[in-house]
């Protein structure tokens, strides 16, 4: 019979946010990648509108500076819920 030994274990984990969209409308990237303003993905948290187009919290906050509706519908913009 063989014995095997583990000398060394290195654990990875993988993590996505629980939301049906896969990428921010605003700057195309993925939600589980982050917005040009983020230093690490956590920071980037998804904001979901009453409408439920899905932007990078960041991203959003940028469009409605100059524009109060959502950038996929042009309905007037409500944060539904911003992702913890």
């Amino acid at each position: 019979m063989v014995e095997i030994k583990i000398k060394k274990v290195y654990p990875v984990y993988n993590w996505k946010w629980d939301i049906e969209s896969d990428i921010c409308g605003i700057c195309q990237q993925s939600f589980d990648q982050m917005c040009i303003k983020c230093k690490h993905p956590m920071e980037c948290k998804p904001c979901i509108g009453k409408c439920k187009h899905t932007f990078h919290s960041h991203c959003i906050a940028l469009w409605l500076q100059q524009r109060k509706v959502c950038p996929m519908c042009r309905v007037f913009w409500v944060c539904q819920r911003v992702f913890e």
